[in-house]
C-alpha cells in the first residue's frame, strides 16, 4: 500500500514538474497548465485553496468566482479518491479568505446551486462573505437552479443578489427530522437496551417515542436557529424583522417571486452578475477568475490523504472511531 501511495504522490510531483494542474471545475472551458494565456488558463493549481481559472477580461483588477454546489456541510462528502462532493464550508471559507487577502480582487461572485444544509457550515460561509464586505470588497450572490434554505442564508450575506427567474429559493427555516422504527422493531423482535447517565442522554432514540420534554428541547434548538436565520436575513436584506418572519414560513419561491418580495435584487444569470460586480466595484475590464478546488498536490498530500487511504483500503481510522451524529439541526429544503 505504501508503494501505491508513493506512486500516486510521484505522479503528482511529475505533473507539477510539467506544469500540469488538476482543476475542479464545472465545464467552463479547457484547462491550461500555466498562468495567463486568456480564458481557460490556470494558475496556482498545486496550492491550498485551489487553481485560479481565467474566464475572461484583462485586469489588472480581478473579480473572483467561487461556487457553492450541492448540500452544505463542514467537510463535504468524502469517498472519491481525489476529492469530495458537496459544498464543503471549510474549503469554501478558505477560498473566500484567499479572495479577501488578494489585493487585486475587488469583487467576488458566489454562485449558488444548493438546497442548503448544516447550520454551522452555512453560517461559516456567510461569515466569510461578511468578512469580504468589511474589507470593502463587493460581494454578489448568483442563484442558479436552487438556492434554498441554507443557500438563501448564504446569499443574504451578499451586497446584491442576482437570481434566475426560475430559481428555486426561499425555504427560510429550520428542520430536524427523526426516524422512528418502534413499530418495525416490535414486528421483527428487535430490542434495544440503553444504559444512560441522564434522562435525556438517548434523546432521539428511534426505538421509542419522543417524550414531551424531549420535544421541547428539540423545538428550542429549532427556534434558536430560526431566530438567527431571521436576524441574518433582516440584517443582510435591510428588512424589518416582522416582514422577514412573514416570508420565512418554510415555503419556496421562484426567483421571480423572490424578486417581487424583495428577497432578491435583480433577475439574470452569470453575465448579469458580472455586470453588477463590475459596476459596483467601479471596474472597467476586470480579469474574471474562478477559484476551484483544493489542487492536486494538496489533495494528495494534505487534507486529501484521508481520501487516498479510503480509496486504497477502507475508511480512515478517524471515521471508524468518530461518534455518529443522530440529530442534525439544518437549514435544508425538505424535499
Amino acid at each position: 500500500m505504501r508503494q501505491i501511495v508513493a506512486v500516486v504522490a510521484g505522479v503528482a510531483l511529475a505533473m507539477a514538474a510539467l506544469g500540469g494542474a488538476f482543476a475542479t471545475g464545472f465545464g467552463l472551458g479547457a484547462v491550461v497548465g500555466a498562468a495567463g494565456g486568456g480564458p481557460g488558463a490556470v494558475a496556482g493549481g498545486l496550492l491550498p485553496g485551489g487553481p485560479e481559472r481565467v474566464l475572461g477580461g484583462a485586469g489588472p483588477d480581478k473579480i473572483a468566482v467561487i461556487r457553492v454546489v450541492g448540500p452544505i456541510t463542514r467537510e463535504g462528502f468524502s469517498g472519491l479518491p481525489l476529492g469530495s462532493a458537496g459544498a464543503a464550508s471549510r474549503r469554501i471559507a478558505a477560498l473566500l479568505e484567499r479572495a479577501r487577502r488578494d489585493a487585486a480582487v475587488k469583487a467576488v461572485i458566489v454562485e449558488l446551486n444548493t438546497p442548503g444544509g448544516s447550520v454551522v457550515a452555512s453560517d461559516e460561509i456567510t461569515r466569510g462573505l461578511q468578512a469580504l464586505r468589511r474589507a470593502r470588497k463587493v460581494v454578489v450572490a448568483l442563484m442558479t437552479e436552487v438556492a434554498a434554505s441554507g443557500g438563501y442564508y448564504v446569499a443574504s450575506g451578499a451586497d446584491h443578489i442576482v437570481a434566475d427567474p426560475t430559481t428555486i429559493t426561499g425555504s427560510i427555516g429550520v428542520i430536524v427530522t427523526l426516524t422512528n422504527i418502534q413499530e418495525l422493531s416490535r414486528k421483527i423482535g428487535w430490542r434495544t437496551i440503553v444504559f444512560k447517565s441522564g434522562a435525556f442522554k438517548d434523546l432521539g432514540n428511534p426505538t421509542r417515542p419522543v417524550t414531551p420534554q424531549e420535544a421541547a428541547i428539540l423545538q428550542g434548538f429549532v427556534d434558536e436557529a430560526y431566530g438567527r436565520f431571521v436576524d441574518v436575513v433582516a440584517q443582510g436584506r435591510r428588512m424589518d424583522r416582522a416582514r422577514v418572519r412573514a416570508l420565512a414560513d418554510g415555503r419556496i419561491y421562484s426567483g421571480a417571486q423572490a424578486h417581487r418580495l424583495g428577497l432578491v435584487d435583480s433577475l439574470g444569470g452569470f453575465t448579469e452578475a458580472v455586470d453588477v460586480a463590475r459596476r459596483r466595484a467601479g471596474l472597467a475590464d476586470p480579469l474574471i477568475v474562478e477559484y476551484g478546488g483544493e489542487g492536486l498536490l494538496w489533495t494528495l498530500l494534505g487534507s486529501g490523504g484521508r481520501r487516498v487511504r479510503l480509496w486504497l483500503g477502507g475508511p480512515p481510522l478517524d471515521e471508524l472511531t468518530a461518534p455518529q451524529q443522530p440529530i442534525a439541526v439544518q437549514y435544508l429544503m425538505a424535499f
